[in-house]
């Protein structure tokens, strides 16, 4: 028994891999206590839902063009430095959401902070991963961090619920900067060694559309369903269930209900290619039906099983998906490799924000074709090819 259960985890952590775990679950705590709040913050500061996806659309161009910008600053000072200089801006970008109301020129200053942390901070990110990790446990590496992950999202809406319940939005906002600021800590533990290397800036684009690299590009497009799960859901779950407590504790029960079910998953797919290329087939199919499903909601059951069987099917696209994209960085180049994901992944939110306004144009405030939109772009997971990247540029 003790075998079996010992088998579900990753045992050959690396010491910055581990630094990075707990780095990311505090900043992940306090995303946690604010993600699914922050789109119904703006909705209840007056967005409109196109507003609202305007705002994010100036986010994701913006970071199209300033990502490669972050991969060089972390190929010439440091994977861990690049986290460290773009966290802060985490902290100033709630700050400015909460100002938003007074002024919205604010909300000009948020995107432009949101903006620089994304771009110092996930490139910095996925290449500490790629670069440390052991390729044998991948699966279970990136499953076991998804797990920590869901573990701290049990607790983050419910602690964001609560602070907004009893002291608003101020107090949720102030809380999170300070976990954002701590969650430096573990990184300044040990100093990282590190020898610069160049980053071609105009190279990163001419990979992202070259013809030996469409496929993948096609497969990461499909991240643009994840933009609909972050900022249209949550949305649709508060004009579903009006307490903000109660929308926490459903979103947290959802998560504990998934969270084992990822252990199971990153043990599943430390295995060959094509038995890691089906579990994810599997997933983009299973992952399709659960938006269809997002159309009979009604209540907070329906709200909780949707929500449940959504991240399930998601994990068993993102364990294999990650798995896979990490090891190829390790064995070729870590930055070059993350920096075609990151902007293919963008490209996908972008165009998920772009075809939303097309349909609501037609259909004015219709969750039910944002929905729909999230079935069709989650298919796209399964192109998904798990050969290198193509770096000759």
């Amino acid at each position: 028994m003790y075998r079996a259960i010992k088998a579900l985890f990753a045992t050959g952590l690396t010491r910055q891999v581990r630094e990075l775990y707990l780095s990311s679950s505090i900043v992940t705590l306090a995303v946690a206590m604010v993600a699914i709040f922050e789109p119904i913050y703006l909705y209840q500061s007056g967005f409109s839902i196109n507003q609202i996806l305007y705002f994010y659309f100036g986010v994701y161009v913006i970071y199209l063009f300033t990502i490669p910008l972050g991969a060089k600053f972390a190929r010439r000072f440091g994977y861990e430095k690049a986290i460290l200089v773009g966290s802060p801006f985490l902290a100033v970008y709630y700050i400015c959401l909460y100002l938003i109301p007074s002024n919205m020129l604010f909300a000009v200053a948020a995107i432009l902070a949101f903006t620089i942390q994304k771009s110092f901070y996930w490139p910095g990110y996925h290449a500490d991963f790629a670069r440390f990790g052991q390729n044998k446990e991948r699966g279970r590496e990136v499953g076991n961090l998804i797990v920590l992950s869901s573990l701290v999202y049990i607790a983050g809406p419910l602690i964001g619920g609560f602070l907004i319940s009893v002291w608003g939005f101020k107090m949720l906002f102030t809380a999170a900067t300070i976990l954002i600021i701590a969650s430096n800590l573990p990184l300044l533990s040990t100093p990282e060694k590190f020898k610069p290397v160049p980053f071609s800036y105009s190279d990163s684009f001419r990979r992202l559309f070259a013809k030996e690299n469409r496929r993948n590009f096609f497969g990461f497009i499909g991240f643009g369903e994840e933009f609909l799960v972050m900022v249209i859901w949550p949305v649709f779950i508060f004009t579903v269930l009006k307490n903000f407590l109660e929308i926490g504790s459903l979103i947290a029960l959802a998560t504990l209900a998934t969270t084992l079910v990822v252990l199971f998953v990153g043990k599943m797919v430390d295995g060959d290619l094509q038995h890691r290329r089906s579990v994810l087939k599997t997933g983009a199919v299973f992952s399709s039906g659960a938006w269809l499903l997002r159309l009979l909601v009604q209540g907070g059951l329906g709200v909780f099983l949707v929500d449940a069987l959504s991240r399930i099917t998601k994990n068993v696209i993102i364990v294999p998906m990650m798995a896979m994209t990490y090891q190829r960085a390790s064995e070729t180049s870590v930055m070059k490799t993350i920096i075609f994901f990151e902007q293919a992944l963008i490209i996908g939110k972008l165009l998920a924000i772009i075809f939303s306004l097309i349909l609501l144009s037609f259909v004015p405030n219709s969750f039910a074709v944002m929905f729909t939109l999230g079935a069709l772009m989650t298919l796209l997971y399964s192109l998904i090819k798990y050969d290198p990247i193509r770096l000759q540029k």
